[in-house]
């Protein structure tokens, strides 16, 4: 187990103590008490939602337009097992022209074309050329069991192409 989430649950663990020593002595109306349980109980779930995000794991967000790949991990869909399967794709945003500061894990539901495009991507990268990705535009899934407005209830096109060579100054 990770020690910032050993301290991070001593201190909830300290401050809910301070919350219930000051419901039980406090002079406060039952009101005041229960909004107080209720609102820190809020916290400690925002918290853990957003530490998911801190501690590094797949991003739910759309994919950035344009990013420079770095890798994919491919979990394939075993209907035996339950498994939809998925995509866990490592880019940078590239919004600016340039790679943002840190790369992101971000994940893609699981289908047959971009899992091939994925690996030719991954294939020219261990060939030492870096790839830019564009998402092309989500392709809406027909068989989706909602109504596709998350992320996982979309496919996605990508098209990848190589980073080009950078444009040195003339001597």
């Amino acid at each position: 187990m990770n020690e910032v989430l050993v301290g991070l649950g001593i201190a909830y663990i300290f401050l809910a103590a301070l919350l219930l020593l000051a419901l039980i002595f406090g002079q406060m109306k039952w009101v005041t008490k229960l909004i107080l349980i209720v609102v820190s109980v809020g916290f400690y779930w925002v918290s853990y939602i957003n530490w998911q995000d801190a501690q590094g794991w797949p991003s739910q967000a759309e994919l950035p337009k344009r990013f420079l790949f770095y890798a994919v991990v491919v979990e394939e869909p075993d209907k035996a097992e339950g498994i939809e399967g998925r995509l866990f794709v490592w880019a940078s945003d590239l919004s600016n022209d340039k790679p943002a500061d840190t790369p992101r894990a971000y994940v893609l539901p699981y289908g047959k074309d971009l899992h091939a495009k994925l690996d030719a991507a991954q294939r020219q990268m261990r060939n030492g050329n870096l790839q830019i990705g564009e998402v092309g535009g989500a392709l809406f899934d027909p068989q989706a069991a909602r109504d596709n407005t998350r992320i996982a209830d979309r496919k996605i096109d990508l098209e990848f192409t190589d980073l080009p060579d950078p444009q040195l100054p003339e001597k």
